[in-house]
């Protein structure tokens, strides 16, 4: 199979048109990289992320649960999605004594670089159940059209 032939076999993914298949891109190595230098601690370093997409937008859910809707940030910025926010401890140390402490709090963020068709003046955003869904529609005029054949 030739390598053109090859290529036309991966589908077209907006969130990363920039990575090349051909230059050994290792997304798992790359990405335990990655982790190894983020902070670690009391700081919630990113909240997990879902993108999709459909015909006519793109939806971000993220899921930051125990954070308060007054203390979330949700901007765009030069085609770059960016949520910030802080989970804000809610215990008493004199009152508790620590067994096992699994749970982070501190502040947070994530940045998402838009595809070229996102529509930035068209975005929604909702909080609920510990859920932030933003919504970012597509420009019309990016979308493919049908052409009909003559003849």
């Amino acid at each position: 199979m030739s390598e053109r032939s090859e290529r036309s076999l991966v589908g077209r993914d907006p969130f990363f048109s920039e990575l090349d298949i051909r230059k050994g891109w290792e997304p798992f190595r790359q990405i335990e990289e990655l982790l190894a230098d983020w902070p670690r601690g009391n700081g919630v370093v990113a909240p997990k992320i879902d993108i999709t997409e459909n015909e006519d937008k793109y939806q971000v859910r993220a899921e930051l649960p125990g954070v308060s809707k007054d203390d979330i940030t949700v901007e765009i910025e030069d085609r770059v999605l960016n949520l910030r926010g802080e989970k804000k401890e809610r215990r008493d140390e004199k009152l508790e004594k620590g067994r096992r402490l699994e749970c982070t709090y501190g502040a947070f963020s994530r940045s998402i670089l838009l595809p070229q068709d996102a529509d930035a003046d068209h975005v929604t955003a909702e909080f609920r159940d510990g859920v932030l869904n933003v919504g970012i529609a597509k420009r019309p005029e990016t979308k493919a059209k049908q052409i009909a054949l003559k003849g």
